[in-house]
């Protein structure tokens, strides 16, 4: 992330009953773990003042409520308080048996933040393995227990209402089929880099469920009614918003046209609309293509696209420079000749949870665990093996950057 300076403010959500000599303590606590996690970022933070767009702000200690779980991208859980009276209950927020309300680290959610907002959830969740973080966490336990004794860390969560409970056991654990990523081996193993970055989150949680594979009709048709439902890899988009709790980040692709000898339009609407432009069938791209006014034709395999484009029924493939890797034979034709004709956007294919009834409290399980395999040792040595091979097999370009597939060739 490009060096950026942000602009934090606390929320006026914490409790009543927490002494104001508390409440300083609890707003220092915040910053500090935000600040530490930022440390080796290069993101300097300051204090908004009036003149600073709240929608642009990190808020600090944001109670997560019925009302507002759409207003924010929830950067990470701070504290737990029991909820009622002056303050709202956090829905879906554990099987203890006294109602909470979790306070947050927040930012406005608008596609502008949606980039940094990622980062910093993953900035915050790394922290959270440290032993900087566990040796200040105590700190303010200590300070907590004076006046709250049954204040205890979990989750990465200070709760001042003791233990709080959440049930990881049932997950249902769904792949998307798709090649190198997610795809079913000769034993009906489901194989690639992210089946192996699941797998490995799963062992981090102590869980053995195992990872079965479906059509992604019938992927998202779960997810949509029932609950602790965790899929790979989901393109977040913005209809998914309200469907998914989105984890960790898997891969992200460049789509746009992709021609012979065609030349480079920097915008995508002033690509000529008489272009024939080939799609995969029953792919979300071919709608777009379809109101962008283009002459679109579906295929069932990047292969046949790859064929089309070479023999002259299509002028360009909508896809990315992976699947034109994918599709293109290098032994059949010069696949290097194929380029960029018009870049459309950057879409990131994440591992979600079902949203619909499920505990943010095995979210945040699930976003730790998922921060500690990509820092380890093991993830990282079966990252770079399977990229060597994906290189060496099928020369597909791509690069990797913080445990995350880019499939397109670095700048």
């Amino acid at each position: 992330m490009r060096a950026q300076t942000l602009s934090y403010s606390h929320a006026k959500d914490l409790p009543c009953a927490i002494t104001p000599s508390d409440q300083q303590s609890i707003q220092s606590y915040s910053f500090t773990v935000f600040e530490n996690a930022l440390s080796k970022s290069g993101i300097d933070l300051r204090l908004a003042d009036k003149a600073t767009p709240s929608g642009s702000q990190i808020h600090f200690n944001v109670i997560r409520n019925e009302d507002n779980e759409n207003y924010y991208y929830w950067i990470t859980p701070l504290f737990a308080f029991k909820c009622g009276g002056d303050v709202r209950c956090t829905p879906n927020a554990g099987s203890q048996e006294i109602t909470i309300a979790v306070s947050y680290i927040a930012l406005a959610k608008a596609k502008s933040n949606a980039e940094t907002a990622e980062r910093l959830s993953e900035l915050v969740s790394q922290y959270k393995h440290s032993k900087t973080f566990t040796l200040h966490a105590k700190s303010m336990l200590s300070e907590l227990k004076l006046s709250f004794p049954a204040t205890v860390l979990a989750f990465g969560t200070l709760s001042l209402v003791g233990e709080l409970h959440t049930n990881t056991d049932n997950l249902w654990v769904i792949a998307d089929v798709v090649p190198l990523f997610s795809e079913v081996g000769e034993r009906g193993r489901i194989e690639g880099i992210a089946a192996d970055l699941v797998s490995d989150i799963l062992d981090e949680m102590a869980l053995d469920q195992t990872i079965l594979s479906a059509p992604w009709a019938r992927i998202a048709k779960e997810a949509m009614t029932k609950s602790n439902v965790l899929v790979f890899s989901v393109i977040r988009t913005d209809e998914r918003e309200n469907v998914f709790h989105w984890v960790t980040p898997v891969s992200r692709n460049l789509h746009g046209l992709y021609g012979i000898d065609k030349p480079y339009f920097p915008f995508f609407e002033d690509v000529p609309k008489t272009y024939r432009v080939g799609t995969l069938l029953e792919d979300y791209r071919y709608q777009i293509a379809i109101e962008h006014g283009f002459k679109v034709k579906a295929y069932d395999s990047w292969q046949a696209l790859a064929d089309a484009l070479i023999n002259n029924e299509i002028d360009t493939i909508f896809g990315s420079q992976g699947a034109i890797d994918l599709g293109c034979n290098p032994k059949q034709f010069k696949c290097e000749t194929i380029t960029l004709s018009s870049k459309y956007d950057i879409s990131t294919a994440y591992l979600a949870l079902s949203k619909k009834d499920t505990c943010v409290l095995a979210l945040e399980k699930l976003k730790l665990a998922a921060a500690g395999v990509k820092m380890s040792d093991k993830f990282n040595e079966q990252l770079s093996s399977w990229s060597d091979m994906v290189s060496e097999e099928y020369g597909i370009a791509h690069h990797t950057k913080n445990g995350v597939v880019h499939l397109w060739k670095p700048n």
